[in-house]
């Protein structure tokens, strides 16, 4: 007979009082305060046998050396706490605080260290597990699936070479194909998107012992990358949620978690004109109120040039309030049916595994090609004087583009001695549902596969997990490969297709001996 779960929640802020790094492109940013709260969610379930911590960050992505240093905390602070149940994943903003360091290149700005920033969020996350551990007590869950249209294909395939047009080489930074990241649809040669739209939404909710809703997981197949270059914190259309939900509820926990999307995002390429009416008509107030209280940028823009920043801004805003719109219409519409049956003592296994994936391999020609890029790269000098934020977005471009150069470069010696990849897995069973993760973001096929042929009734995915042995990295397709483009390069790519399937195969495995 199965125990009765308990359940708790905890939260903490992650933004830091002092300008922090904003990694997530090829510039890095500088924080200049917070426009929404970014926050660490935790929620724990257990049931004296077993447990799993839920852990959401509003982060592009959570470093392994952050999670070890929380996982310290917590194993001083909170004897009997299983931190190595504990499930990190990232929300995947692109406006949120990280640990990249700055330090191989100049800079004339304040900005925490490394060290400080890692010893900051570590600190959060492990007082918001804590929290949630502490507050665990008798309760039940509910879970089920609706519809809400979240992310887009956005990688955009051509049916000529668009690699081969003209100019577009951009060593360090992509290479292009047949397939290009946020291409031109509006082009004579567009033929498709690679990806379609996946509009299924995994819910799981939780109640406290006298049946009242405390909190959610909501699963969703897409980053919360709107305002994606932005430089205050937020946490895109997850801000939006967490207060339509606190309006209806109160305070209740909000695990945020992104399915597997990397070819997907909040933007659709090819009706911008009609969205951009249909935001100017539906939500006119909110655009007014955005434009008192626009985001803050680091330089100063010529009036047109702000103009255009201000709309291009907006934008992104009204697109995160839209898929807000959706998510919570999907969140009520599961709830009304799905609390009818709620389970206060459900099976609660929670495993954790390592796989060896297949690295993607390249050719001799491609380091070579590369080694030259980097070489080309070296001879460019960084700055050391002028305008502290040109500074910055030189610098840190410059410095992206050898990092990338350089990585092929040393990655093909690696390649034959160092055939695989070893990747965390969490598989959890709650019952008739299952959680199984993976540190990528991951191509949304590799998630159709784990759930065409899981044995639970419905299999909540989760990408940018971290774990001991790493987080990130896109993983692309088979045809993600053959396309090219941004997320589908030795660039972006540790891990080969072949390797996403053993990950599909291994992740079926565990769950099969969880049935």
């Amino acid at each position: 007979m199965e125990k009765t779960i308990n359940i708790g929640w905890g939260k903490r802020s992650i933004a830091p009082d002092r300008p922090a790094p904003i990694p997530g492109q090829f510039n890095m940013r500088v924080s200049m305060g917070s426009y929404k709260p970014v926050l660490a969610n935790a929620l724990t379930i257990e049931n004296g046998d077993d447990a799993v911590i839920f852990v959401s960050c509003d982060a592009v992505s959570v470093s392994p050396e952050i999670l070890k240093m929380a996982q310290d905390l917590l194993t001083k602070e909170v004897p009997g706490l299983p931190v190595e149940k504990i499930i990190l994943n990232a929300t995947h903003t692109h406006a949120g605080p990280g640990d990249r360091d700055m330090s191989a290149y100049p800079y004339q700005v304040d900005v925490m260290t490394t060290e400080e920033i890692r010893t900051f969020l570590s600190r959060q996350i492990a007082d918001a597990v804590k929290e949630s551990w502490e507050k665990r007590a008798p309760g039940s869950i509910a879970y089920g699936y609706g519809f809400a249209t979240t992310g887009h294909s956005r990688r955009v395939i051509y049916s000529d070479d668009y690699g081969l047009r003209g100019n577009n080489a951009k060593p360090g930074l992509a290479i292009h194909g047949h397939g290009v990241m946020y291409g031109n649809t509006n082009d004579t040669m567009f033929e498709s998107y690679e990806a379609g739209t996946e509009s299924y939404i995994n819910l799981l909710y939780t109640y406290d012992e006298a049946g009242k809703l405390s909190g959610a997981i909501i699963n969703v197949p897409c980053p919360s990358q709107t305002n994606e270059h932005a430089w205050q914190f937020h946490a895109s259309f997850w801000n939006n949620v967490r207060e339509k939900l606190t309006a209806v509820y109160g305070e209740i926990g909000v695990i945020g978690q992104a399915a597997a999307a990397g070819d997907l995002s909040p933007r659709q390429l090819h009706y911008l004109a009609a969205e951009k009416r249909r935001y100017a008509l539906k939500y006119k107030k909110q655009m007014e109120a955005y434009f008192k209280n626009p985001l803050k940028h680091p330089k100063e823009y010529s009036e047109a040039d702000e103009l255009r920043q201000q709309e291009y801004d907006v934008l992104e805003m009204m697109r995160a309030e839209d898929i807000a719109n959706r998510i919570v219409a999907a969140f009520e519409e599961v709830k009304s049916w799905a609390e009818q049956e709620k389970f206060s003592a459900p099976v609660l296994k929670h495993e954790v595994h390592t796989a060896e994936l297949a690295r993607r391999m390249f050719p001799q020609v491609m380091m070579e090609e590369e080694k030259r890029n980097l070489e080309n790269f070296m001879k460019e000098e960084y700055l050391t004087e002028g305008d502290k934020w040109d500074v910055l977005f030189h610098n840190s471009i410059l410095y992206s583009k050898r990092f990338r150069c350089g990585s092929v470069v040393s990655r093909y010696d690696l390649q034959e001695k160092q055939p695989t990849i070893t990747s965390d897995i969490h598989a959890v069973r709650i019952g008739n549902i299952a959680f199984a993760t993976n540190r990528f973001e991951l191509y949304m096929d590799y998630q159709h596969r784990i759930q065409a042929r899981s044995p639970f009734e419905q299999t909540f995915i989760v990408q940018l997990v971290t774990g001991p042995n790493g987080s990130g990295s896109y993983l692309a397709t088979e045809r993600g490969e053959a396309n090219k483009g941004y997320s589908a390069s030795p660039y972006c790519n540790q891990v080969s297709p072949k390797g996403g399937q053993q990950l599909v195969e291994e992740t079926l495995k565990i769950l099969e001996g969880m049935k």
